[in-house]
This record gives C-alpha cells, sequence and structure tokens, in this order.
C-alpha cells in the first residue's frame, strides 16, 4: 500500500468537469449514490437478501463506510477526489468490514460492466447495489465521460474504469430478459405500498395514466420519485382489444432530471395540509388556541352547577315531556 496516496481516489474526466474543478451539484450527486452503493453491498455481505428495502442501514455498516474528503486537485485536465475513512480501527483483529465492502463494491463494478447476459451478481451485489451504481452514471448525459476509482489498499492498487458502455450493460442487467419490455416516462403522482398492492400510477404529458407495479425491493426508489418526471421500464400487459397497456411492472425507474419543467399542470394545487393535522396536539395546546387560562379563583365556580335546589329545571322539563305526550295524542 502506497501511505502517500489517499486510501480512495475518483477521477471525472469530460466536458462538464475542468482542471481540479466538479460542480456541486455533479459531487452531490455521485457522492450520495456511491454512499448508497457502499451502505448496500455491506447489507448484502451480511447476509441480507434485499438491500434496497426500507430503513436505515445498520448502524455498523454506516459507521464502516464513512469517508472523509481529504484531496481535490487536478488531474489533467480532471477533477481528482480522495477520501480516508473515518474508522481506521477493524471491529475485529485480522479483519476489516469496511475494507471488504469497499473492495467488493468496487472490484464489482468492474464485473458488472463486462457482460449484461450474465445472471450471476459478484459477491456483495444485488439488484439494490447495481440500481445505486445506475443513479450513479447519470451524469454520462450531464458532461462526464469516464469516472476511475482507485481503492490504493494493497501494493498494487484496486482500479476500475466506470463508463458510459459499462452503465448502459447496468442497464440492462436491472431491466432483467426483454419480455414485452415497454418504456414510459412521466409524472408519478400515486402509490400505494400496501403489503399486498405496491402500486402507482405514472401520468404521461400526452396519453392515459398507466398502472405500474413494484416489488418491496423498489419501494425506497418509488417513494423518493413521488411527484417527479420518470422513466418506467418493465414487462408490458396489454388489452388484447384494444392494445393499450394495462398495467407495467416495473424493472427499473429513474428519475429524469432535466425534465422537472414538463407535464408541471400534473402536480397537485392548493395549499398543503398544515403538519398539525396529522398531529394530535396537547391539552397545553389545546388550551392555549383556544385562549383558555388556568382557573385563578376556585370561587367563581360557585352558584352555577348544580344550582338552587328550587330553581325550576325539574318543573320545566316535567312541562315538555307533558306537552310532547298530548301532541301525540292529539293527532
Amino acid at each position: 500500500m502506497n501511505t502517500q496516496e489517499p486510501l480512495l481516489k475518483i477521477r471525472f474526466d469530460g466536458n462538464a468537469v475542468g482542471p481540479g474543478r466538479i460542480s456541486v451539484s455533479h459531487l452531490l450527486r455521485f457522492l450520495s449514490n456511491l454512499n448508497k452503493a457502499l451502505q448496500r453491498t455491506g447489507r448484502v455481505l451480511g447476509g441480507e437478501s434485499d438491500s434496497a428495502r426500507q430503513g436505515r442501514p445498520p448502524q455498523n455498516i454506516k459507521a464502516e463506510v464513512a469517508l472523509d474528503l481529504v484531496l481535490l486537485t487536478e488531474g489533467s485536465p480532471a477533477a481528482v477526489l480522495g477520501f480516508e475513512r473515518r474508522q481506521d480501527n477493524p471491529s475485529l483483529p485480522h479483519m476489516d468490514f469496511g475494507l471488504e465492502i469497499l473492495e467488493s463494491s468496487i472490484d464489482g463494478l468492474n464485473e458488472v460492466q463486462k457482460n449484461a447476459s450474465d445472471e450471476q451478481l459478484p459477491k456483495g451485489y444485488d439488484t439494490g447495489v447495481l440500481m445505486a451504481w445506475r443513479d450513479a452514471g447519470v451524469l454520462f448525459s450531464q458532461g462526464v465521460d469516464r469516472i476511475e476509482i482507485t481503492l490504493n489498499r494493497r501494493a498494487v492498487p484496486l482500479t476500475t474504469s466506470f463508463t458510459p458502455t459499462g452503465y448502459e450493460r447496468i442497464q440492462q442487467r436491472i431491466k432483467g430478459p426483454q419480455t414485452n419490455i415497454r418504456t414510459i416516462e412521466g409524472r408519478l403522482l400515486m402509490a400505494d405500498f400496501k403489503e399486498h398492492g405496491t402500486r402507482c400510477r405514472v401520468h404521461p404529458s400526452v396519453g392515459e395514466p398507466v398502472l405500474c407495479l413494484f416489488d418491496d425491493e423498489q419501494k425506497d426508489e418509488v417513494l423518493e420519485d413521488i411527484l417527479q418526471y420518470v422513466r418506467i421500464v418493465g414487462e408490458a400487459k396489454e388489452d388484447p382489444l384494444t392494445g393499450k397497456i394495462s398495467s407495467i411492472k416495473i424493472h427499473d425507474i429513474e428519475r429524469l432530471e432535466g425534465r422537472e419543467g414538463e407535464a408541471v399542470e400534473l402536480l397537485p394545487q392548493g395549499t398543503p395540509v398544515s403538519r398539525s393535522f396529522w398531529e394530535s396536539p396537547t391539552l397545553e395546546e389545546l388550551a392555549q388556541t383556544q385562549n383558555v387560562r388556568p382557573l385563578q379563583d376556585v370561587a367563581a365556580l360557585f352558584g352555577t352547577w348544580p344550582g338552587e335546589d328550587d330553581d325550576g329545571f325539574e318543573a320545566a322539563v316535567d312541562d315538555l315531556r307533558h306537552h310532547a305526550i298530548d301532541g301525540r295524542d292529539g293527532r
């Protein structure tokens, strides 16, 4: 290991990158999805069957892959970032789960870009990990041509190049076998997360909305894209009489960030429901909103209830009862 180099180096090449310069939006997109890919790899290595399931990743995995940016320099004319782990000591002697996650995720990225038809995924990979790398690869449509990742752990560094061609192969792996595969684009406006009814609706700019079905492992992706303009790829069922799509089983969902201005008229209008609508206020909060103040003098209650012994209340009730009876008898 070369101790003069940071543990992890990432180099960006392309028209959108300058010598030692990269836009904040590009950097945030890549780093958030890199973090997601590493955490999901850790889940798979830890024995979980679905790395993209809802819920926060285990705290130990988050700590193992936490990184600090320690270098931003140029690579003629690329931008090169360097990272060190926040946690240096392995959790167990002679074992370092964090480095195992980094190696598996970076080495696996090299493997999944080679052959999209290979059904066997690398160690530490499942569909959730593929989707995280796919989302990071959106930079290839935003002026980035190549992303080189180097893990400087051993005498010979582990280096992987993430390229537009590899990005396409990852997308093909996510889509799976091409059986009546259709693509639709539109606003994701409705979603149902019930245990036996995971479905959503996508409203194209032109045409009728399309019902889309998704699995449990896709819940997080759907939830993140509510109200966004998205591209859905999946296996379509069609009405045999009309030929229209009756539903699509989602293979892949991708937010189209460059098209936020389309079909905005489909977005819900009006004033959002206030947060208080969904919360139960305390008795003190209710009293304050109704301007009810604490009782200062208990004597203020005297003479109210139950009142005087002979205040005519019983007589009035008795009179009403007889009046009702007389009225009924008279009809």
